[in-house]
């Protein structure tokens, strides 16, 4: 607390949001990913070794179980790796999201000199609060990242079905099936959302840099002017 204070008494915090900034916090991530990805790759060719030699050894005895009776166990937990991998992740980052949004709202509360916070506002998500700080708070103009917040806000929508329902939605309009069909990595079968590949979940980091370096523009321009 006392770092945020303290950023948000000088011109550091400027830098809170910059690109520098959002690399070191996400950098990880990705590096996770990409590491996880390997590692489920090469189980999947372990596991089709496994069966290749099994057979070669044991095909051509009937009184011997086929290789997928004799590993049915680790196949079948092979195929939850990336379900449990990129559900995860996605909750971590949107989680990240949320975090870096209020720590950058105490930031510029602190050098307006607002005795107001997120916390006390009222009416809406942690992020939806987060913006209407920004904007009815702080006083800031943000349309400039109208593009990138809906999308956000499709973002969210899928969070929270992965959260709250095993990833059913519970509703699905026009511009959200539209929005999951052009995504890459995701597809909806039957109403759940089901991330295939890692690349949807850097898309939405490269989405949240995105949104915050217009944010961070806008309110360098709004507070400096002063």
């Amino acid at each position: 607390m006392a770092r945020i204070n303290k950023m948000g008494d000088s011109k550091l915090w400027l830098f809170h949001a910059d690109e520098v900034m959002l690399d070191f916090k996400f950098d990880p991530i990705i590096s996770y990913l990409e590491e996880s990805e390997v590692m489920i790759r090469r189980k999947g060719d372990e596991i089709k070794t496994k069966f290749e030699e099994w057979e070669k050894k044991y095909g051509h005895d009937l009184n011997v179980p086929d290789a997928y009776d004799i590993y049915e166990n680790e196949v079948l937990n092979y195929g939850e790796f990336p379900k449990l991998l990129n559900n995860s992740i996605f909750l971590v980052i949107y989680s990240m999201f949320e975090s870096h949004y209020q720590e950058l709202c105490m930031i510029v509360g602190n050098r307006i000199g607002s005795s107001l916070r997120v916390k006390d506002l009222a009416g809406g998500s942690d992020i939806e609060l987060c913006r209407n700080y920004l904007t009815k708070v702080v006083g800031v103009n943000l349309e400039n990242s109208n593009t990138e917040w809906s999308e956000i806000k499709k973002y969210q929508i899928l969070r929270n079905a992965i959260a709250h329902n095993t990833g059913t939605l519970k509703k699905i309009d026009t511009d959200l099936e539209k929005f999951i069909e052009r995504k890459s990595g995701v597809k909806l079968l039957n109403q759940t959302i089901y991330i295939e590949e890692i690349l949807f979940l850097t898309s939405f980091i490269d989405l949240i840099k995105k949104y915050f370096m217009k944010t961070n523009s806008v309110l360098a321009n709004h507070i400096y002017k002063k």
